[in-house]
């Protein structure tokens, strides 16, 4: 399709990611849509077949080809319930093998294109340098650029090669402020040598990789940037023309697209006087594409190119570059509806789900010397979780049914122990759930799972044992005095089931660690 054939609205129109709505398709040129959830919300409650069928609406009615796009961070079952969530990004650092990164993104393409979506936001590409930042934590893959740079473009590479877009999130990168862009403006307080080396050193690896897109964060960059917002402060990248243009575009050579993160998080909002202004002002600072932008944009971009605050050469490189995407995905010359998996398709999935949660469990000290588990040393366990996040009682219930089936005698202690009760069991196994925003906030333990903790290592030290099914940085936050203490980074059945495993001896434990804790 050339860009010169299209008028000023087509082109415009290009620039928009909206929310799927399965009753009312907006526009039949519409550049992007988005499906289900978002990485604060839940799996879907719509079934395979009713997705299938709305997102089929999408791609017939597009007048130019579609992206269909989704959070698949960790799999697509974290999206829409019927496929296969994979375990967090952090796990997979943790198995540290390319070959399972690729295919970690092999897997998530199959289920993606199953529904008939072509582009996932992720991976995310962000270091966890801060142990307090509570928003990136097992959604990143590790806090060692080392690692990162050797594993991530693997994951890319397996998406791409498979199908489906990739987009590294959320430049010039999250993981080093103690606060949630999802709230505030926040910062990568790096010095800009230091970033060369780090941050900036995986966005210039994923670049090189051949990354079809970028998620711009709001996430300042001080070391770099020298422009002063008129309250004394540094624009987020979604809004700053220093770090898209000068240093992502130009510097760094990447020639794809740039998306924004929502344009309704608190780190975006409130620099201008309306979300209105604030979305043209990104448009104008060099992203490229909008995610869910105010109904009045396309009416707003169109005033900003006809009066000239907007030139018309800045529209065209952004449409360009998403019609080149599109071009390189293949959309303008096949079909762009579902595929059908096969059964070995399935089989493959399944098999990356365990392999990265097998060998992820991360036995981070024994000095109780309490592995492998056996029935003859431990007859009766009381498993007792420890989680903010109610659902994930529920795997706090799996891991003691898991340990049921294996012949112990278990008691899942969902309100806690008493100390003068300790003496009735042979192993008490604390159990923790954790991941960036369930619920929102920072991932510390308050109330009433904070007096769990405090009375975990007050009696029975030697036949306790801690797991984290979420932040690894547990194990000194709280557990400083743990003498067992085991990291399984996902809060996810799969990941329960591999602890059991590795618990009982029928697998071994790994002795990596992907994150400096």
């Amino acid at each position: 399709m050339k860009i010169s054939d299209m008028t000023l609205l087509e082109k415009i129109l290009q620039t928009v990611v909206i929310k799927v709505d399965k009753d009312n398709f907006v526009s039949d040129k519409i550049g992007a849509a988005f499906f289900f959830g978002e990485i604060i919300t839940e799996a879907d409650e719509m079934g395979l077949d009713a997705a299938r069928k709305t997102l089929a609406e999408y791609i017939d009615n597009a007048d130019i080809p579609i992206l269909i796009t989704s959070d698949f961070e960790n799999g697509c079952g974290s999206m829409l319930k019927g496929l296969t969530p994979l375990p967090y990004l952090m796990s997979l650092g943790a198995a540290d093998s390319e070959k399972l990164a690729y295919n970690y993104g092999k897997a998530t393409a199959l289920e993606a294109r199953s529904v008939g979506a072509n582009w996932s936001f992720s991976p995310v590409c962000d270091l966890n340098i801060n142990k307090r930042n509570p928003l990136v934590n097992v959604r990143g893959l590790t806090d060692d650029v080392n690692l990162a740079i050797k594993l991530l473009p693997q994951v890319i590479k397996g998406m791409q090669d498979n199908g489906l877009a990739a987009c590294a999130k959320h430049f010039p990168g999250d993981g080093l402020d103690y606060r949630d862009q999802h709230i505030v403006t926040t910062n990568n307080t790096l010095s800009f040598d230091e970033w060369k080396k780090k941050s900036g050193k995986v966005f210039e690896e994923v670049i090189k990789s051949g990354v079809y897109s970028v998620m711009s964060g709001h996430i300042t960059l001080p070391s770099y940037q020298k422009e002063i917002f008129d309250n004394g402060m540094k624009l987020p990248a979604t809004l700053s023309h220093e770090l898209i243009e000068n240093l992502l575009k130009k510097e760094m050579g990447f020639d794809g697209v740039v998306v924004t993160d929502a344009l309704g998080m608190g780190g975006f909002n409130g620099w201008y006087k309306t979300m209105d202004i604030s979305q043209i002002e990104s448009f104008k600072a060099g992203c490229d594409m909008m995610l869910w932008p105010s109904e009045n944009y396309v009416k707003n971009m169109t005033e900003a190119i006809e009066n000239g605050y907007i030139p018309m050469s800045r529209l065209d490189d952004a449409v360009t570059r998403i019609l080149s995407m599109k071009e390189k995905m293949g959309l303008f010359k096949k079909d762009n509806h579902a595929i059908t998996l096969s059964e070995k398709d399935r089989e493959f999935v399944k098999n990356t789900q365990k392999n990265v949660a097998e060998k992820s469990v991360t036995l981070m000290r024994d000095d109780a010397d309490i592995f492998p588990l056996t029935t003859e040393k431990y007859k009766k366990i009381a498993v007792i979780p420890i989680t903010h996040h109610i659902p994930a009682f529920d795997e706090g219930k799996l891991l003691a049914d898991l340990l049921g089936e294996k012949g112990f005698d278990v008691q899942y202690l969902k309100d806690g122990i008493k100390k003068t009760e300790t003496d009735g069991y042979d192993l008490i196994l604390y159990a923790l759930f954790s991941r960036p925003f369930r619920p929102i906030g920072f991932l510390d333990f308050h109330s009433t799972e904070a007096q769990k903790v405090a009375i975990s290592l007050q009696t029975a030290v030697d036949k306790t044992a801690v797991v984290s099914f979420g932040s690894p940085y547990f194990m000194n936050q709280y557990f400083e005095r743990a003498k067992t203490f085991v990291n399984a980074y996902s809060m996810l059945s799969p990941s329960v089931k591999a602890f059991v495993s590795a618990a009982t001896g029928e697998t071994e434990f790994s002795s990596f660690s992907p994150v400096e804790v």
